[in-house]
């Protein structure tokens, strides 16, 4: 059966998930570490429709060329902290506030040595936020009462130079990069030690930073079974007409690392957003329109 692909999340620990309709219905798919799984890419990108308070609308317009369309977006309506720095609330209600006044974690979030961003999470989500977006490391730098107190944290970090921004494209290639734990949490730290001087306009916000704590996800992603084997590993983009069929061996963010019998492979589900994907059991192997071209060294 073909379903329209609307996302791709983790549930917990240990078990990812796929959403994705077939008209108005809409389904859930569960994938883990050690799993066989066939995908096979049947359409180009359209709108995968809607879902607000667990409520599924299809695409009105059955939009082409869009993962997400404007409408539907709208529908949805952006997260607060998309547009909100915890300073200016000229745009914000008591309503928006009032969604983000639970505790709330300020991180540090390293992808590669050099690919490092700052952000927040709610305290109910501080191992979910990390590993849905794939941080290989991370140093939690402080604890606040609320979102608006995180922001500012945030804000005044990110002023000083530090992204708060990673799009899944800088991340294709950094499944398991070559940084180990020691040095990442040395790098992590002395981050937040030489910055310490952006609060000293807002000297409170300094009674809200905590003993760093730091945490490898390796183990939960199975990098282990990455690195242990002897087989070629790359990132390939799934279009129209193509498929993989193996073993997921590791998850990390959005990517799942496919064994199949020649190699593995890592795709990220959030390319496959808004296309017609068939999971019927396939035979073991790799399948595009063109063949991989190795490069040559």
């Amino acid at each position: 059966m073909k379903v329209l692909l609307y996302d791709f999340r983790w549930r917990d620990e240990k078990i990812c998930e796929f959403e994705a309709s077939v008209g108005n219905q809409f389904a859930k798919k569960a994938v883990s570490i050690g799993d066989n799984i066939s995908i096979e890419v049947s359409s180009n990108v359209r709108c995968g429709g809607s879902v607000f308070e667990g409520d599924f609308r299809k695409c009105p317009q059955d939009f082409i060329g869009k993962a997400k369309c404007d409408m539907c977006r709208a529908r949805e309506k952006s997260f607060i902290f998309t547009a909100f720095d915890g300073f200016n609330r000229d745009n914000v209600t008591e309503s928006d506030l009032a969604r983000i006044a639970d505790e709330h974690l300020v991180y540090f979030a390293m992808f590669d040595e050099n690919l490092i961003k700052i952000g927040v999470s709610k305290g109910e989500r501080k191992s979910l936020r990390q590993i849905e977006q794939g941080s290989h490391f991370t140093l939690y730098i402080a604890k606040t009462p609320d979102g608006i107190v995180a922001r500012q944290i945030e804000t005044l970090l990110r002023q000083s130079g530090i992204r708060d921004k990673i799009k899944p494209s800088q991340k294709k290639d950094l499944f398991c990069p070559e940084i180990n734990s020691e040095k990442g949490e040395v790098v992590l730290s002395s981050l937040i030690q030489s910055n310490l001087s952006v609060f000293d306009e807002y000297p409170h916000l300094r009674e809200f930073l905590i003993e760093p704590e730091f945490k490898d996800w390796s183990e939960t992603y199975g990098l282990n079974n990455i690195e242990d084997s002897e087989k070629s590993f790359h990132t390939v983009s799934l279009t129209k007409d193509e498929s993989v069929s193996g073993k997921v061996i590791a998850i990390k963010g959005p990517f799942l690392a496919i064994e199949t019998p020649d190699e593995i492979v890592s795709v990220c589900t959030k390319d496959l957003y808004g296309r017609e994907i068939e999971f019927d059991e396939r035979p073991a192997g790799l399948r595009l329109n063109t063949a991989f071209q190795k490069a040559l060294f």
